[in-house]
């Protein structure tokens, strides 16, 4: 089984190996890829090819004559509310102009909420609607992302779907391997069947929670970004108030059968309107109909 490197210091025959550079998106499942396939079996870095020296970065694929792909993860957007990087297939080219890169995208119809949950888990205080207005200007604007990355690294770019993902992902992690190439130690259809049954993702949090850390967060008193009362705050735990959310919506979920859900999560049809278009080309790019996978259209 592979060990996971910190650098370049390694005694022993050694070249370049040609990088498979991992891109990920914010609420696709990339930490459970990165987790789960990449890592147990590939010499891996966590990279941030904006930041780093470019020498630096390129020692990092360094390996062992004969040895695995090096897999380099990078971050496709600047935090939460964060832009896209500009020009990423560009600095890419620049420090690996040989490298293959791995991406997968995910509808903007649902990432939508999961996003928006997630940033108000992480101490967010925007409404919903004042989230999204902010959110379509700079981020999930795919097309353009990979239409870049096409025509730097042709025929070199393999683009997984979430949708895919969820629905088989020992089919996806066969792609996965497949493109990547086999690693030191092997990786049979059986092994990937076994990887594939671990648990995908984290469950969604209940809207009721989502709403309590709202409040919190807008009285500045639950998250650490935030808070002017830490002690509050229980250590290990979340506020007193989102911890009762929380044992209500179980208590309900446990009496009803199911999870309490009451928001929409209405875009007003702003997805289709900005996404549209973008989208229909994309299907093109990928020869994939993404509109049959919930892609706004």
């Amino acid at each position: 089984m592979a060990k996971n490197t910190e650098g370049a210091e390694q005694t022993g025959a050694r070249h370049g190996a040609r990088p498979v550079i991992y891109l990920g998106y914010h609420k696709t499942a990339s930490k459970w890829v990165w987790n789960h396939f990449f890592r147990p079996h590939y010499p891996c870095h966590q990279v941030n090819l904006f930041e780093r020296p470019l020498e630096a970065v390129r020692g990092l694929a360094i390996t062992e004559e004969g040895g695995a792909p090096v897999i380099l993860r990078q971050r496709i957007e600047n935090g939460l509310m964060g832009a896209e990087f500009p020009g990423l297939a560009e600095r890419i080219a620049e420090v690996f102009p040989e490298a293959r890169v791995v991406l997968c995208i995910r509808s903007q119809r649902s990432l939508l909420p999961s996003h928006y949950t997630q940033y108000v888990a992480n101490g967010g205080r925007l409404s919903f609607n004042a989230y999204l207005d902010e959110a379509v200007l700079a981020k999930w604007h795919y097309y353009t992302v990979l239409r870049a990355l096409h025509e730097r690294f042709k025929g070199r770019v393999l683009v997984y779907l979430f949708e895919e993902f969820r629905h088989d992902p020992c089919a996806v992690l066969q792609r996965l391997r497949d493109f990547v190439g086999m690693p030191d130690g092997g990786l049979d259809d059986e092994a990937l069947k076994r990887l594939a049954a671990h648990p995908p993702m984290n469950p969604q949090r209940n809207d009721l929670v989502v709403d309590a850390m709202l409040l919190m967060n807008r009285l500045r008193l639950r998250h650490h970004k935030n808070t002017i009362f830490p002690e509050i705050r229980r250590p290990g735990h979340d506020h007193i108030v989102v911890e009762a959310a929380s044992y209500a919506a179980a208590r309900f979920a446990a009496a009803t059968g199911r999870p309490l859900r009451y928001r929409s999560f209405d875009d007003r049809g702003l997805l289709d309107r900005t996404y549209g278009a973008e989208n229909e080309k994309l299907s093109a790019l990928l020869e994939r109909p993404l509109r049959e996978q919930g892609y706004p259209g």
